[in-house]
């Protein structure tokens, strides 16, 4: 419950900052034809303000259009304006660019106005800048990180008299300690948030804030407490007609009565939640009061109206879900033709530069023609000359042709990579579908007819399918962030066996349901230079991989060994092997090479694929030893750190 509402309610946040400075505009068309004739006729100081000014406009329209004016405006004040100016030309490109999920140049641009502002001494524009960088990689979810940028950003704004600035920065950091799991920092936050919203008036962000501090003490398992805050949230946003608030937090409310055994006034709430959610058509409201309302009815025992209700929410899920995928896919698709409309220009300029030179060699030619009928004491000369202006002219030809194919290679491999992407989508997707809906309508069909066991026996395969979709669905979208370049490696010293005890913890209860003995074989003070994240990936991939081609009875034991400033580790299985033939389809895309597991586990392929592009974004190598019969051996480097 708490940790989607927190999500949600991060992104509001986060977009409030951004939109900050953003301008509401009418009768745009008249606007920017105005402006766009002021443009011709302006001296180059004003045309900066024009030009932010047409960027601020296409911000509600198009954020290439804005782009292109704000990079425009950039460019100018660099040329005849102060340091202040172009931070903050700087920091406007950087915001646009985080809008156009263009991360790393983002961070880039944020980065590059937070020097400037730091040169110049200006402590509110520091801390705005860092706070623009948390942000950031809040919403990548990269807490840690956020939390730096966020702490300098609060320390930097000692002494600041911006008051909403405060409210949001403290806001932001309760966010992140909560995620975090540190409650008493995100209380702490949190209520520096509810004091300045009261002093400065702000009811809005005041019954935000109550509706946070009730989702900590909901997490501290505190429900009376919840509850207090929670319904003092309500009271603050029915007031001001905040309809949204109201909905979410009434839902929760009837979340914390059902904790409390008080299913009256949790019905009573949820109806509240509901009836607003569907007059907003807020579908994420909805959704989360059907599934809330599917734990009421089972908490009472009505186990056929938790069914409905859990029927309602598995139907406006999925058509969130499809939605959503279809947006993700649009964006890619909008990225993959932008790329070729790069590349086709490239190739169309690369063109014209040839057509220039051709141009230049017949003017050469001909000027020649008429200098040698002139001068034919220098006609050895002369032809020497075009010698070897023929002979660059060509060279330069060459040149551009190569860079030309290379381009169109370039293309070529991207279309590849996007139709490989699209290919496992339709392939894959449909098997766990296929048993999630071939069993599920079994169990609606039969259900009164089967015992407890084989009930229960379904249940299991319809959860297991689900795992498998969930897995497929995380590593497609893990796949699909690589190729488009947006998946951040941050290297830090890891405790390499830590890291494997706790990726050894999650895949326990897997082990044990096949009565698989796992454990390591790590020493101590072992320790690697590698993002954890990555790499985390990577080990429990393998070690999911183990378990699936491993018989009960079996042992997977996860070893490493040092190599030349490098550690080489290992996850060594006694299961099923694989053949020669079979090891060369591994880690290849063009192939989709997949295979069931020793109890009949599905595969896709994708996740070995993965493990070898996080291995080589590392530093490292990947490669598998194995003969049928007698277990495998994945083995693979990484940088060591002494």
């Amino acid at each position: 419950m708490a940790t989607f509402i927190t999500n949600r309610f991060f992104v509001i946040i986060l977009l409030s900052f951004f939109f900050s400075n953003t301008l509401a505009v009418k009768h745009f068309d008249t606007k920017i034809d105005s402006l766009n004739y002021l443009l011709e006729t302006s001296a180059d100081l004003e045309k900066i303000d024009i030009l932010n000014e047409l960027s601020t406009i296409y911000d509600t329209i198009s954020y290439i259009k804005s782009l292109d004016y704000a990079n425009r405006a950039l460019e100018l004040t660099k040329k005849i304006k102060s340091k202040e100016d172009i931070a903050i030309s700087l920091n406007r490109v950087g915001r646009i660019q985080y809008f156009l999920s263009n991360y790393d140049k983002s961070i880039n641009y944020f980065l590059e106005s937070l020097k400037i502002r730091e040169e110049i001494g200006n402590n509110k524009a520091v801390a705005q800048s860092y706070n623009n960088l948390g942000v950031i990689y809040l919403y990548l979810a990269n807490f840690n990180k956020a939390l730096e940028y966020l702490q300098k950003a609060w320390d930097a704004s000692e002494g600041v008299e911006d008051e909403m600035f405060t409210i949001k920065l403290s806001n932001n950091l309760g966010i992140v300690y909560m995620n975090l799991a540190n409650y008493d920092k995100a209380l702490e936050y949190y209520q520096k948030t509810l004091n300045n919203s009261i002093e400065t008036n702000n009811k809005k962000m005041e019954g935000t804030c109550l509706n946070n501090i009730g989702i900590v003490y909901w997490y501290l398992e505190d429900y009376n407490k919840a509850l207090e805050y929670y319904l003092n949230a309500v009271k603050k946003s029915e007031n001001i007609g905040d309809k949204w608030s109201v909905s979410n937090t009434s839902r929760n409310i009837g979340e914390v009565y059902i904790k409390l055994q008080d299913y009256n006034n949790s019905l009573l709430y949820l109806n509240t939640g509901l009836k607003i959610a569907e007059e907003i058509e807020s579908k994420h409201l909805i959704k989360d009061c059907y599934v809330t309302f599917s734990e009421l009815y089972y908490a009472k025992g009505s186990y056929k109206k938790a069914y409905e209700y859990h029927q309602l929410y598995s139907k406006i899920k999925d058509s969130i879900f499809s939605e959503e995928t279809g947006k993700n896919i649009a964006e890619m698709e909008v990225k993959f033709e932008t790329v070729k409309k790069e590349k086709e220009i490239e190739i169309l300029e690369k063109e014209n530069e040839i057509n220039i030179l051709k141009l230049k060699k017949h003017k050469i030619q001909r000027n020649l023609l008429i200098v040698s009928s002139l001068f034919i004491l220098f006609s050895i000369i002369i032809l020497y000359s075009r010698f070897l202006l023929k002979k660059k002219t060509n060279d330069q030809l060459k040149i551009a042709i190569k860079k030309i194919s290379k381009s169109e290679a370039e293309l070529k491999k991207s279309n590849t990579a996007k139709d490989k992407f699209f290919t496992i989508i339709s392939h894959d997707l449909k098997g766990p579908f296929n048993s999630l809906l071939g069993i599920s309508e079994l169990l609606i069909k039969k259900a009164k007819e089967y015992d407890k066991e084989k009930i229960l026996k379904f249940s299991n395969a319809v959860n297991t399918s689900a795992r498998d979709l969930y897995n497929l669905v995380e590593n497609l979208l893990l796949w699909g962030r690589t190729q488009a370049g947006n998946l951040q490696n941050n290297p830090e010293k890891v405790d390499l066996r830590k890291l494997v005890i706790d990726n050894i913890s999650v895949l326990k209860s897997s082990a044990e349901k096949k009565n698989i003995i796992l454990y390591h074989e790590i020493p101590e003070n072992t320790y690697i230079y590698v993002d954890i994240d990555i790499v985390s990936m990577v080990i429990r991939n393998l070690i999911s991989n183990a378990l699936k081609f491993t018989n009960s009875g079996g042992k997977i034991s996860v070893v490493s060994v040092e190599k030349d400033n490098l550690v080489e580790i290992s996850v060594i299985d006694t299961g099923i092997g694989i053949s020669e033939e079979n090891i060369k389809k591994l880690f290849r895309i063009d192939i989709h090479y997949t295979t069931k597991g020793t109890s009949d586990e599905n595969g896709t392929g994708l996740g070995l694929i993965l493990c070898k592009e996080f291995v080589e974004k590392s530093g490292g190598i990947i490669w598998v030893e194995s003969e049928p019969g007698k277990g495998s051996s994945f083995k693979f480097t990484l940088p060591e750190i002494s």
